[in-house]
């Protein structure tokens, strides 16, 4: 397996914010053996598992209420860490070789444990069966041919409409079918009606996974090469979408990306003030509490030369060296298992990844049609990443909103964007 420098890994936790708080315990640090290809019941341990939401975490407990039916003498403790500080955390933990015994990662920082050795082949944990999963969450979590995670849940992108403001202004509804300049279109006329009042025909600025990643793909570009090496901001597909993108700001369609910047854009759908919105499935935990929650209805999102989304969410890993591999991995093969999941669906902490699970998400709100999400994983990309992500995620947040805002012009725009994010992938080899 190729690795990252040690300098990358180290200087990784830059990117992320200063290094903070110290080890779990039970973590990894003293090598834990093989793993046997059969965990007896009677296994017993203390481990250490670490996540970022605490609003997951009674969902998480429940799990683990679940497990020690089948592992009485496993001790798992649970660890919570704003997201915010969870990967500087867990870079002074990888470093220190301290990680928690099995823990959240996410797409973005994966390839960089991953490469360093710090992540478990989850083909090495018996009772994991990836041919569960979608397989292009499997995809994200995979380098080199071995997978590193097992995929907890799972978000795609649709288009949540306002069905009130499309009525006040006289424009037939989304039925499915729109192409992007049906969409551009519906969103002039419904600006035109009613922007007397303040309200938008759309509201997306600057979002990345939920907008303009979907939107290069539907055009035949891409965010970065199969192989991790290059850009593909350069591409035609992206300068395509990318000035579809900024016609619908100059075009009054969408607001200014200035007053986005000031006004998150789910907050203008949020409260009225936008008919359409591209988001994904975790939009549901606040949609559901909206002031206009009986107005929002979900659509396909329009399409370009090609049908395409993006996929992304969770993956529970396990530390590949620690002093309790062998209950790590028994609990890591019952997180990805179908009970474990039905659990989460159950208490809505989440879009389960496990298939035939999610029947109980899909219907804790079913004015919003949360099935399409689950559907939209048949045509959906992983979410694009490297080994450093965060290095060229920073340009991003540097060049859109001065491409879409109209201080620079889209490809050459873009064209500088690529070459930034070239050396930044160059740094990575």
């Amino acid at each position: 397996m190729q690795h990252t420098t040690r300098r990358l890994f180290l200087g990784g936790a830059a990117a992320l914010g200063a290094t903070t708080l110290a080890a779990c315990g039970g973590g990894s640090g003293g090598g834990g053996g093989d793993i046997p290809d059969e965990i007896p019941a009677d296994e017993a341990a203390e481990i250490a598992y670490s996540i970022w939401d605490p609003a997951q975490k009674p969902a998480m407990e429940k799990i683990i209420a679940a497990f020690n039916e089948e592992y009485p003498d496993i001790t798992v403790s649970i660890s919570v860490t704003p997201f915010a500080q969870y990967f500087e955390k867990l870079q002074t933990q990888a470093t220190g070789g301290d990680l928690p015994d099995v823990f959240w990662m996410n797409g973005p920082n994966f390839q960089l444990y991953a490469s360093e050795g710090k992540l478990q082949d989850v083909s090495e944990v018996p009772g994991v069966d990836t041919a569960k999963y979608p397989q292009a969450m499997n995809d994200l979590y995979t380098l080199d041919d071995a997978q590193f995670a097992v995929p907890k849940d799972f978000d795609t992108i649709a288009l949540w409409w306002n069905q009130d403001l499309f009525e006040q202004a006289g424009v037939e509804a989304p039925d499915g079918n729109w192409t992007w300049e049906d969409y551009a279109q519906a969103a002039r006329q419904i600006t035109d009606a009613l922007g007397e009042d303040g309200i938008w025909g759309g509201c997306n600025g600057v979002e990345n996974q939920a907008y303009l990643y979907p939107m290069t793909f539907q055009a035949g570009g891409e965010i970065v090469s199969d192989d991790g090496t290059t850009s593909g901001y350069d591409s035609p597909g992206a300068i395509e979408a990318f000035t579809f993108a900024r016609s619908l700001v100059e075009d009054g369609a969408h607001p200014s990306i200035a007053y986005l910047t000031d006004n998150k854009p789910a907050d203008v759908f949020n409260g009225g003030k936008a008919a359409m919105y591209w988001s994904g499935n975790w939009s549901a935990a606040v949609f559901k509490d909206s002031p206009v929650k009986d107005a929002i209805r979900t659509a396909p999102l329009p399409q370009g030369a090609e049908p395409a989304n993006v996929i992304h969410g969770i993956g529970n890993a396990m530390a590949a060296e620690g002093a309790n591999k062998a209950a790590a991995a028994a609990f890591l093969a019952f997180l990805g298992s179908e009970q474990a999941n039905l659990i989460q669906a159950e208490e809505g902490a989440a879009n389960p990844a496990h298939e035939g699970t999610a029947t109980a998400y899909v219907e804790s709100v079913p004015e919003f049609d949360l099935q399409m999400f689950i559907d939209n994983a048949a045509d959906a990309r992983p979410y694009p990443v490297s080994k450093n992500t965060n290095a060229w995620l920073s340009l991003e947040a540097d060049y859109f909103p001065r491409i879409l805002g109209g201080e620079l012009e889209v490809e050459a725009g873009l064209g500088e964007l690529a070459e930034k994010m070239n050396q930044a992938l160059a740094d990575e080899q």
